[in-house]
């Protein structure tokens, strides 16, 4: 064929695409058939899968408030359309504002189930793209449906809206439906447009971790097959677009309570690529094979599992790493989480000796397991002291795995286990069995934070040498701090006064034996005393807090788009419902500085005012530094020393 051929049918063929995308665009248009200010009939339904031409629809032009039973119902929406001629709707789109589980029907016929996280569809009658990047949500109505389902004159869309057991109230308005169509015979309005979104999620401060699981949906247990994508570019900035570093994965959701939060968390084992475990590092945390993937919800600062594990090494205890991260699952913007190393023996982590023992041999093993307690399977023998009602510890052997330890092994640790509770039981030698040093500094931790949870659940500890005669326990590492500091509404949580140790029936009875203990109280007073000067100072606390949330700033907006938990009028376990991301972080700070005047006044204090007390309360506070930066100069003393001299005279004169 010639050139001239050639020119001549390219031309024809550029003429002829230049008019069928001029026809297209021409002769199709997007139009609104159900504008956001059409009110939907409504109804509660007992039962999902409630005859629709038979329910006893409402309509209301103000919001519906829900009642106690009806937040253990189904809403349906349902609203009629008229077509003229459907076979000449190409595509449509629904657009709503709820952030639920919601099924689709057209003519009630099922089109599609949304998940409440969007993660994953729980049944996907047709695959549907969902933008997920910003609210409302846009669902894509595909034309194979449509033409199957829709009819000339009066159709149908129904609604069902699951998960609606924390919703106070809802609109009957602020739905769209809209089609595109070839010509104008639908009639419909013609000033439909997409909203450009307000936060679209395409680059990030904070690396970004992608996890695809083939639009699999991510169970409680077992975990499933996935892969994991890692952006983190040197220059600060990172693309959800970038090359990223890639690894197998199985992930599931993790948790007790936070399973019901919509916001989800994961634990993730790393596999090669015949799936046989593998460690690696990840964003600069030390080499693991197992990590956690924590999402912040109820905690609205998103810091304070963070703040209390930095806090906690800065007192020189082990504690879990973090870095803060966003999220992608299925490429589905999912918010902040906090990658989070998972407690474990190894020279990176808790650094002891791991338990090895011959399965062939039970009378070799050796080295260092981890206690557990919480809602476990083994029980203490022994009752709170002077509660035999009450419940008895819970503990189970954390690791080593108890599936990988023969049972002989497994009847050594739990007699080591009851000696210790027996000793301190009866006030017998406790400390040849319990670790003074890192009892204080997790009872210093858990009382500063007042963690509702702590003492009875996630609370571990660990035995360096199973071998030794006497076994000695330490406390630690901690673990989930997020209904701590003020946080929550129950358990007098929110409340900066009172201690947790004594709240209630399921903490084990070691600490009331222990704070009874003479040389237990000294030791704590003058570990809490030096913590004060140190890693409890309030400068040091706030500088820490700052520090954190700067790194969540960047992308607070969008976690908060996703997630929009800020300023709600009800918020389950929240005492404070702060409006903004700063108002959480000033009420974080708030409640810390109160948390500690009355730490202060309690601990240091007994008969009278200690001469320690006066000095954290002058180290503490900036109007008497400036005072003793004056003095410490006119007598040329060093500024400690003129903090003993001032706090020694206010004592005396206490």
């Amino acid at each position: 064929m010639s050139t001239k051929i050639k020119k001549y049918f390219f031309i024809l063929a550029l003429i002829g695409f230049s008019y069928g995308t001029y026809w297209f665009f021409y002769n199709s248009h997007w139009g609104v058939i159900i504008d956001k200010e059409h009110y939907w009939n409504y109804s509660f339904q007992s039962k999902e899968n409630a005859f629709l031409n038979t329910i006893n629809w409402s309509k209301s032009k103000k919001e519906i408030i829900l009642s106690e039973e009806n937040r253990s119902q189904n809403l349906i929406f349902q609203t009629k359309f008229n077509l003229k001629d459907y076979t000449k709707i190409i595509e449509g789109v629904l657009e709503y504002d709820f952030r639920y589980s919601a099924k689709i029907l057209i003519n009630g016929v099922l089109y599609a189930e949304i998940d409440r996280t969007l993660i994953s569809s729980s049944l996907e009658v047709h695959k549907i793209k969902i933008n997920e990047y910003w609210r409302p949500r846009k669902v894509k109505l595909n034309y194979g449906f449509l033409s199957q389902h829709l009819k000339n004159g009066e159709n149908t869309i129904t609604l069902i809206i699951g998960n609606v057991e924390d919703i106070k109230s809802i609109k009957c308005s602020k739905k769209q439906l809209s089609f595109l169509t070839k010509g104008q015979s639908n009639n419909l309005t013609s000033n439909f447009k997409i909203n450009k979104p307000n936060n679209y999620f395409s680059e990030s401060k904070l690396p970004i971790l992608k996890i695809n699981t083939s639009n699999n949906f991510i169970p409680d247990d077992p975990k499933i097959k996935a892969s994991l994508s890692i952006i983190n570019n040197p220059s600060g900035v990172n693309n959800f677009l970038n090359p990223s570093i890639f690894h197998n994965i199985k992930i599931e959701r993790r948790g007790n309570t936070s399973q019901t939060f919509a916001k989800k968390s994961y634990s993730f084992n790393v596999y090669n690529s015949s799936y046989n475990k593998k460690s690696i590092p990840i964003l600069d945390l030390p080499s693991s094979t197992k990590w956690v993937l924590y999402g912040p919800y109820a905690d609205k600062s998103l810091i304070r599992n963070a703040l209390t594990y930095s806090i906690y090494r800065q007192m020189g205890n082990y504690a879990p790493r973090t870095q803060f991260i966003d999220l992608i699952v299925n490429d589905n913007y999912q918010g902040i989480y906090v990658l989070t190393e998972k407690i474990q023996i190894s020279p990176n982590h808790l650094n002891i000796h791991p338990l090895k023992f011959n399965k062939n041999d039970s009378a070799h093993f050796e080295g260092g397991y981890i206690l557990e307690i919480d809602r476990s399977e083994w029980k203490s023998i022994y009752p709170p002291k002077e509660d035999t009602s009450s419940i008895p510890v819970s503990y189970i052997v954390y690791a080593p795995k108890k599936k990988k330890i023969s049972a002989n092994v497994q009847d050594i640790i739990k007699h080591q286990y009851n000696d210790f509770e027996q000793h301190i039981y009866e006030n017998d030698s406790i400390y040849n069995y319990v670790d003074i040093n890192s009892f204080i500094d997790y009872l210093i931790l858990t009382e500063f934070t007042k963690n509702i949870d702590g003492y009875c659940l996630s609370t571990f500890l660990y035995n360096k040498n199973i071998k030794k005669e006497i076994p000695k326990f330490y406390i630690g590492p901690i673990w989930d701090y997020n209904f701590s500091l003020g946080l929550t509404n129950y358990h007098n949580g929110y409340n900066p006064e009172g201690y947790v140790y004594n709240s209630n029936k399921y903490i084990p009875f070691w600490w009331k034996i222990l704070l009874n203990d003479e040389k237990f109280k000294s030791t704590l007073k003058t570990r809490y005393f030096e913590l004060r000067k140190t890693s409890l100072s309030i400068d040091n606390i706030y500088n820490t807090i700052d520090s954190l949330a700067k790194i969540c700033k960047s992308s607070s907006d969008l976690n908060f788009s996703k997630w929009p938990v800020l300023n709600s009028p009800d918020f389950w376990p929240n005492h404070f419902l702060g409006k903004t991301y700063k108002d959480e972080i000033d009420y974080l700070k708030s409640w810390i500085k109160k948390r500690l005047y009355f730490l202060d006044n309690d601990i240091l204090v007994e008969e009278k005012r200690e001469k320690m007390y006066y000095e954290i309360s002058i180290r503490n506070n900036k109007e008497w530094m400036k005072k003793i930066n004056v003095k410490a100069k006119i007598r040329n003393v060093s500024i400690d020393k003129m903090i003993i001299i001032d706090a020694h005279h206010m004592a005396k004169k206490e």
